[in-house]
């Protein structure tokens, strides 16, 4: 596959000024060195969204957001690295080169516009006689034909090569194999739609990455199929109807979120503007973090049958952690959005949405809570005080603790308790588990080192920098994350802010790094700040190392073996700590 040259890269990050980029989109005020504005990624009333322009850097100290004038456009557009990197080089004047070849030079242009091709044949065969039935069926679903236009809907007939035959000889057979649109088997590719009525799935930015396929006129036992993972589409990434409703989520400051296609279409044209649906998988964390991007309240609209009101939970859980207000619409029982709506045109679907409670209410609803016998009721409790210490923010947690105790008539500090119980039972495994982290989670004496000789090296005053990187040993940096970052700055000592952040891939990890940068302030006497970080970083290391030599004595004279030799490390150790060097 093309791939741009890492120069050209750096071309473009280091000529974009991350000031006129954000000033294009984000009203700044100059506060200090830094400018401030209102924070296009999240709704907010306080401007917590911060530019530093000798840095080349922005971050949102609300939501986190944070990177370079690439990642702020990749961002804000919802488009790819190198759709970012193409339309800075456009304003800059450089070209965008690519290696690999011209054959391979154009393969995301390719992925985009064959799935372009696909809906609209889709769509116009919903439309002729071969998708009759198919309309007929939707019409009497209450679709209307401007609904089902505005958002693309269309019919895949059972043929195995009706799109196949349409397009390809366009394509190369990379692109076939790698837009999801088909499967490979001994007798050549054939279309994986087939039989089924069209949903087109687009980006947020409005390019049409994937399609679900609900089954129609075929035996088929998957009522809905959706395109698999491809270089385009990442289920956990997507929202169905995003592209047209996002506008609309942000007027109102909040979305509704259902489970269907025909939910969101059946919602949107009866006046419920701001609804969003997911898009063939469960609600994730990462769901979580993109719908904050818009607004900080869900309306969680599920099917009204117990795997849906179990859904909901989980979605719930998943919203709060990532400190967004899940509130849960109640759905009669045995209905969906898509039928309640179509009985009385969303009247009681709007009387549901002002009285749509909090997820607790829910949940201890769902579970029958006054039912359940006294181990029942316990052991719910600690099913709903896990989920609730996987939630980091302190005010939530708090605000649950609250609710917990209230709606079960127990003591708040018994469920503190509780908390402090579940909490030291899941300290390990919640260690392994990958989540990110965030600086303020660097908080034991050697971390917060590792991070004072980071802001050092990143810093301007160059004799503190340079005896750090003279006497600098990274092997003695515990925290993986932390040692990467020094290594970064050690390796390339010229390497600037917007450089930097760009060297790491995920948005979580860009979040750490642009906050630990733009709180780069600069110290009142570097080189001595420099100096007694070494020093500490060196003493921590020594404590450390006393620390096991000591237990492994014990150990050896619990076994009757001669501690002699770690002794003799120990002093040598403690004469080195004592001596301050």
């Amino acid at each position: 596959m093309a791939k741009v040259p890492q120069d050209t890269i750096n071309r473009i990050r280091e000529n974009a000024d991350i000031l006129d980029v954000v000033s294009q989109f984000v009203n700044l005020k100059k506060r200090g060195r830094n400018y401030f504005g209102i924070c296009p990624f999240h709704h907010e009333k306080t401007a917590s969204f911060s530019v530093a322009p000798d840095k080349g850097i922005y971050h949102c100290f609300g939501c986190g957001a944070g990177g370079n004038a690439i990642n702020f456009i990749m961002e804000y557009e919802k488009i790819s690295f190198i759709e970012a990197l193409k339309k800075l080089g456009d304003q800059l004047g450089i070209e965008l080169e690519f290696e690999g070849g011209s054959d391979n030079r154009d393969f995301f242009s390719d992925l985009y516009e064959i799935h372009e091709s696909a809906a609209d044949l889709y769509s116009r065969t919903l439309f002729l006689d071969r998708g009759k039935e198919a309309l007929a069926y939707l019409k009497k679903r209450g679709l209307t034909t401007a609904s089902l236009k505005l958002f693309r809907v269309g019919f895949a007939p059972a043929s195995s090569t009706f799109l196949l035959n349409h397009i390809k000889e366009k394509y190369t057979p990379e692109v076939l194999q790698k837009c999801g649109l088909f499967g490979q088997s001994a007798n050549g590719d054939y279309d994986r739609f087939r039989g089924r009525i069209m949903f087109p799935i687009f980006h947020s930015s409005g390019r049409i990455i994937a399609f679900g396929g609900r089954a129609f006129g075929t035996d088929d036992p998957a009522k809905y199929l959706n395109s698999p993972e491809t270089p385009l589409y990442h289920k956990q990434d997507v929202f169905y109807g995003l592209n047209i409703t996002r506008e609309s989520i942000r007027a109102e400051e909040a979305a509704i979120l259902v489970e269907g296609y025909t939910d969101l279409i059946q919602l949107y044209q009866a006046g419920f503007k701001n609804v969003v649906a997911l898009s063939g998988t469960a609600f994730s964390d990462r769901h979580a973090s993109q719908i904050r991007k818009f607004t900080a309240r869900v309306y969680l609209a599920y099917d009204g049958d117990l795997a849906g009101r179990k859904a909901t939970i989980r979605a719930g859980y998943n919203l709060l952690k990532g400190r967004v207000e899940p509130r849960v619409v109640h759905i009669p029982s045995g209905l969906d959005p898509d039928e309640w709506v179509r009985k009385d045109g969303g009247k009681e679907f709007k009387k549901a949405l002002i009285t749509a409670g909090p997820l607790i209410d829910f949940q201890l609803e769902t579970e029958n809570i006054t039912a359940l016998s006294a181990p029942e009721r316990s052991n719910l409790v600690q099913e709903i005080v896990k989920e609730a210490l996987a939630i980091k923010d302190p005010i939530i947690q708090a605000d649950l603790r609250k609710k917990i105790s209230q709606k079960l008539g127990l003591d708040e500090k018994e469920i503190i308790q509780l908390f402090k119980k579940q909490a030291l039972k899941g300290h390990f495994v919640e260690n392994k588990t990958g989540q990110k982290k965030s600086p303020q989670l660097f908080s034991s004496m050697l971390s917060r080192t590792e991070l004072g000789l980071i802001k050092i090296l990143a810093g301007r005053n160059k004799e503190a920098r340079d005896l750090i990187l003279e006497k600098l040993d990274l092997e003695l940096f515990k925290d993986d994350f932390l040692k990467k970052l020094a290594r970064l700055l050690k390796q390339e000592s010229d390497l600037n802010p917007a450089n930097l952040v760009g060297k790491f891939e995920t948005a979580e990890e860009r979040e750490i790094v642009s906050k630990l940068l733009m709180e780069n302030d600069e110290l009142s006497d570097p080189l001595q700040m420099a100096r007694e970080y070494l020093q500490t970083l060196k003493h921590q290391i020594l404590k450390k190392k006393i620390k096991d030599a000591r237990l492994k004595i014990r150990e050896m004279e619990t076994s009757g073996m001669d501690p002699g030799e770690f002794i003799l490390k120990v002093a040598g150790l403690q004469k080195e700590l004592n001596s301050g060097k």
